[in-house]
């Protein structure tokens, strides 16, 4: 099995929001990659679950291949 990746949510969104432009479908792939166990919390937010509204749980199929080479950002790495 392969690791999780360990970052901060502020890490993690930030990095999403670098390949997708919908912030609905930014929270709900986040959500989704804590809930899953691939990424792991550190922080403020160590160890936490993410809650969804129904509203918010699905995302787009299509997004799958992307995330599938998702990379947290190095620690003290420049934000883009």
């Amino acid at each position: 099995m392969k690791a999780s990746i360990e970052c901060t949510l502020l890490d993690l969104v930030q990095t999403l929001n670098q390949i997708i432009e919908d912030d609905q479908e930014v929270v709900a792939m986040a959500a989704s990659l804590v809930n899953s166990g691939r990424v792991r919390l550190c922080g403020n937010f160590a160890g936490a679950k993410i809650n969804l509204p129904v509203s918010l749980s699905p995302f787009p199929p299509q997004l799958g291949p992307t995330l599938l080479g998702f990379q947290a950002p190095a620690k003290n790495a420049p934000v883009r």
